[in-house]
């Protein structure tokens, strides 16, 4: 039995989310015995980015505007230029990110996406990794950035994403572990 059985696990994403990350993640989490749903800003389908042009297009299970991440266990944030420039401009991403970071529930963000914490403001105290290209922004959003592949700080797990695999691996023992207590600001 999965360490994931019974999970509710959030993908969170929009037009241009990175088409192979994107499929990897989806063949893999449909395998741990989660209920896994995708969040989108689109109703219906959200169309992938396949390197330099648009490329296929995936199930949305909900509109961001209508879900709760209370209804939720875990959030995976998907990487994607254009998939989180679309994110940081919907109010409901900083709400629905907000709650999982107040709940002390696990969030995964692969690659580029750590930079929506950046663009929503949330960055700040928080120790990520993730691609070279984003560290000057989460530097100056507040962040912490570690040279890791892989980095958990709290409640939060980020990477550079290169090794997808490798990534939904970490992120299966990090949404396994369930919620983290929440330490009050000295």
């Amino acid at each position: 039995m999965s360490q994931l059985n019974g999970k509710k696990v959030m993908i969170l994403v929009a037009n241009g989310v990175d088409e192979s990350v994107m499929s990897t993640v989806m063949r893999e989490m449909t395998k741990t015995g989660a209920t896994v749903k995708t969040v989108g800003t689109e109703p219906g389908l959200v169309n992938s980015w396949n390197e330099n042009a648009w490329g296929l297009y995936f199930p949305v299970d909900l509109q961001i505007s209508q879900t709760l991440g209370a209804d939720f266990d875990c959030l995976m944030v998907l990487s994607g230029t254009r998939c989180i420039q679309k994110l940081s401009t919907n109010a409901h991403s900083e709400r629905i990110i907000t709650s999982f970071i107040m709940a002390g529930k696990p969030m995964a963000f692969i690659g580029n996406a750590v930079e929506l914490l950046a663009k929503i403001n949330l960055a700040s105290g928080w120790n990520v990794a993730g691609p070279a290209s984003v560290k000057d922004a989460m530097v100056a959003a507040g962040a912490q950035f570690v040279d890791e592949t892989v980095h958990t700080h709290n409640a939060l797990l980020t990477g550079e994403g290169a090794d997808v695999s490798g990534f939904i691996a970490e992120t299966m023992s990090h949404f396994g572990a369930g919620p983290v207590e929440i330490k009050a600001a000295a």
